[in-house]
């Protein structure tokens, strides 16, 4: 099955929530239990560095960011801590992310990670992991508008 598509439009210095059920074409839930996922946001496809780093299974996750510098490389540098988390199987209630909701994905980036991202056109991805396999499940462009008050 190929990603879908869904374009991002964030705000540098702001958190950012992005919540979506995943499901099979008919409209059936898919249970999350047994999968972790994990996103990037980088500059471009080809870029080694990495702006905003998320991963995630139904106890929760983490993120990482670029810290002061904006971005980092995986290879040689671990980045910078951030309070976000990526939940599966989760709701969105009251924006918090909770678990709950079979299919659910809930990704949350915090103010501190997005103020050190660079104002721009970037590309990102999502993706979940069931043992060897690997599912890309939706793509597109994560624009960041530059804040003003700081």
């Amino acid at each position: 099955m190929a990603a879908g598509q869904f374009n991002i439009l964030a705000d540098q210095g702001a958190n950012y929530v992005l919540f979506f059920t995943y499901e099979e074409n008919d409209g059936t839930v898919i249970d999350l239990k047994d999968y972790t996922g994990r996103m990037q946001v980088r500059r471009s496809a080809f870029s080694d560095e990495v702006l905003i780093s998320c991963s995630g299974n139904t106890a929760g996750g983490g993120i990482t960011g670029g810290g002061t510098t904006g971005s980092f490389n995986p290879s040689t540098d671990t980045g910078v801590a951030g309070t976000g988390n990526m939940l599966l199987n989760a709701s969105n209630a009251g924006l918090t992310g909770t678990n709950g909701t079979t299919g659910g994905v809930f990704i949350s980036l915090d103010s501190f990670t997005m103020q050190n991202i660079p104002h721009g056109k970037h590309v990102y991805d999502v993706e979940l992991i069931a043992g060897d396999t690997v599912s890309r499940i939706v793509q597109g462009r994560f624009e960041v508008r530059p804040e003003v008050t700081r």
